[in-house]
């Protein structure tokens, strides 16, 4: 129970970056077709429209002629947002699904026919399912509770009216659906996850610190950030005198010494073979400091049955402090040059790359 209690927190609070999502679908050209697909809801919302004005007539179909124009104007409007202009910002895209659900849910209240308000339910299900992919687990959850008491402010007319039949429907159509974003998010977030993982150590891969860092880049705080590059020194040695078995323990032994000594909220990862970063925002003061830490703690001894491995590690480090703005990329090339010079040094040392001061987030 403890573990799942675990992942919810680290899903609650890791959630999804807008940015990187939509260029991971752009990098595959698909960026045109998720435009195409989320403008086709307006499609389909004209489509149904027009069956409403035809329907026959009977308050079981009745459709209030206001609500079907609010409705088609609406649609429309969305139509043309999503195909003729470019992809929205983060806080656009959040902007236009907050809209369309207010719109929808005043829709929902204004239409006395039960079909009518369940298709203006279906409506918030489908906006629930863009969310879960695009935006983070408290969106998603503001949008369930919008849901919920738009679902309670349907039922309660019909309930009051006797039609109990109705209002079940009604429930049961949106219970499945509000439940089905959340749980969609979730294991979503598990698969991502585990592919931004890298399967031996459970660290993060490359392509996982890019992900993790593109958030804390982002974050405007007063400490600058710290990268940490970390190669393992004689590592070819272990492998070629004891087996690639015991090089895989080696690796995870510093994967966990790493973890547990890495300053909290950092980012740990395996970048390479036996090359592995910490990305970290810190005061340049104990900037150095954390990464000696990270040296010592690689150096223990290991338990047995590898006590007899001594382990030591090469550290370059870069922050960004000062001048115009770095990118991740900029500062592991940096700390990887200063981790060469570690090297050359005999290992087991940390150095600070050169322009560690003129470097700015």
């Amino acid at each position: 129970m403890s573990g799942v209690l675990r992942l919810l927190r680290q899903w609650w609070r890791e959630g999804v970056d807008y940015d990187w999502m939509s260029q991971a679908i752009a990098s595959h050209s698909l960026l045109g077709a998720a435009k195409f697909a989320v403008g086709s809801g307006g499609v389909l919302t004209l489509i149904v429209n027009s069956a409403a004005l035809s329907a026959p007539s009977g308050p079981q179909y009745h459709v209030s002629p206001v609500v079907v124009w609010l409705l088609s104007a609406t649609a429309l409007a969305w139509l043309v947002r999503w195909w003729v202009f470019p992809w929205p910002t983060a806080g656009e895209s959040l902007a236009l699904f907050a809209a369309c659900d207010v719109i929808v849910t005043a829709v929902c209240m204004l239409n006395p026919s039960p079909v009518g308000r369940t298709f203006g339910l279906v409506l918030l299900a489908i906006t629930g399912m863009h969310l879960c992919v695009f935006h983070t687990p408290k969106v998603v959850a503001a949008h369930t509770i919008w849901s919920l008491a738009t679902v309670a402010a349907v039922s309660a007319p019909l309930v009051r009216a006797g039609d109990t039949a109705a209002a079940a429907v009604v429930v049961a159509t949106m219970a499945a659906a509000i439940a089905v974003p959340p749980a969609l998010q979730f294991g979503y977030w598990l698969f991502r996850r585990d592919m931004l993982s890298d399967p031996l150590t459970a660290l993060l891969s490359r392509r996982g610190l890019e992900y993790q860092a593109s958030v804390t880049f982002e974050r405007a705080e007063p400490d600058p950030i710290c990268v940490m590059v970390i190669d393992l020194d004689r590592f070819k040695s272990v492998n070629d005198t004891l087996g690639h078995p015991a090089g895989d323990q080696v690796l995870i032994h510093t994967a966990e010494r790493l973890r547990a000594t890495a300053p909290r909220d950092s980012i740990v990862a395996r970048i390479g073979g036996e090359e592995f970063a910490v990305v970290a925002r810190l005061p340049p003061a104990s900037a150095v400091e954390t990464a000696d830490r990270l040296r010592r703690a690689i150096a223990e001894p290991i338990a047995e049955p590898m006590a007899a491995v001594s382990i030591t590690a090469s550290i370059g480090m870069a922050a960004a402090v000062s001048g115009p703005p770095a990118t991740l990329d900029d500062l592991i090339h940096r700390a990887d040059r200063a981790m060469y010079r570690a090297k050359q040094r005999g290992g087991d040392s940390v150095v600070v790359a050169n322009d560690f001061s003129i470097q700015s987030s």
